[in-house]
């Protein structure tokens, strides 16, 4: 699995392979099951708390995140169609890196409370509430990248972004 990084593609060739929404996983078979696994394993290998399928080129509705990897502890989560069906009002700034944007660490408004359904890695339904934790933020930073969302989608202010061929001003 091969990481789409910003410093390995132009701003179009990049867009391409992240900005768009991946197809939803209507049963969890066999095949996606190993996926999930192998993207895990991707995960793991880049030191990473999250990773979504897009990144590294899959079309597929999923992601892995373990942020108790910070802590030296494996506590894997994996998300076939994860959803955000609740969120609280009250936002956060969260600072946030990404491993497609890898010399970008900025500070990104999300919401402190949010609630996930999405398919586990058994093929049945499961749903996270987190208020006020890391999980919150990686949660809403993994579920964007399956939309196509980037963390410099959601800053109130710009933000230059190095791309294979120049700098691009990104944010609202």
């Amino acid at each position: 699995m091969k990481l789409i990084t910003n410093v390995d593609f132009t701003k179009e060739e990049f867009d391409k392979r992240l900005r768009y929404k991946t197809e939803p996983v209507k049963h969890v078979t066999t095949k996606f099951q190993d996926v999930a696994l192998e993207l895990l394993k991707a995960m793991y290998s880049l030191n990473a708390i999250g990773l979504a399928a897009n990144q590294v080129g899959l079309k597929i509705s999923l992601c892995v995140l373990d942020p108790a990897f910070m802590l030296n502890k494996k506590m894997p989560i994996v998300m076939f169609n994860p959803q955000v069906v609740e969120h609280g009002e009250e936002l956060y700034i969260s600072p946030e890196g990404c491993l497609s944007l890898p010399e970008l660490g900025i500070r990104v408004p999300r919401f402190r409370k949010v609630v996930v359904n999405y398919l586990g890695i058994d093929g049945k339904e499961h749903t996270i509430k987190d208020d006020n934790s890391l999980l919150a933020s990686v949660l809403q930073h993994e579920i964007d990248h399956l939309s196509g969302v980037l963390m410099v989608d959601r800053l109130p202010e710009k933000q230059e972004v190095n791309y294979k061929d120049h700098i691009i001003v990104e944010g609202d």
